[in-house]
């Protein structure tokens, strides 16, 4: 999620966007806990701007997103959108037990179809991340995980 700073600039951005076509927003910023406890357990906003991450598997990062029985109150980084569809519970569900690679992409296409349909949520923006290391660090960032994976096979060459 954004920082003060930058949920204030999103937020002058967004509001500006949204009154060329009429639509007047009042923007509210807060620290990270409050915003959180505004979000995912009161529930206290009409429209927000939230971070995801994919993560390494769709049935990971993005299942958690749209997923109708990932909304739970208090739960942070859930279904914001309290997105609710059968057929996309489904095919989330099917596609996370999915051993054919082929079938499993099948699914996750279908899934992407009927969510741009539906648009639940409104991607803004992707970051570009930058790893930045010693040539003498190695074993950092190997994983699927890449940069948000853990340290746990990193060392430094003499």
């Amino acid at each position: 999620s954004p920082s003060v700073e930058e949920g204030r600039r999103l937020g002058d951005f967004i509001r500006a966007s949204f009154s060329r076509i009429g639509i007047d927003l009042q923007v509210r910023l807060s620290d990270y806990g409050s915003y959180l406890k505004r979000i995912y357990t009161d529930r206290d906003f009409d429209m927000c701007c939230t971070g995801f991450s994919n993560i390494y598997d769709p049935s990971v990062g993005v299942q958690r997103v749209y997923w109708s029985k990932n909304i739970v109150k208090g739960v942070p980084f859930s279904n914001t959108s309290y997105y609710r569809n059968p057929k996309v519970d489904a095919l989330l569900e099917a596609a996370a037990i999915e051993l054919d690679p082929a079938k499993r992409r099948a699914e996750f296409l279908e899934f992407q179809h009927i969510v741009m349909q539906d648009l639940p949520d409104i991607n803004i923006g992707v970051p570009r991340w930058v790893t930045i290391y010693n040539q003498r660090a190695q074993g950092h960032s190997i994983t699927a995980d890449g940069i948000e994976g853990n340290l746990a096979n990193a060392y430094i060459v003499s």
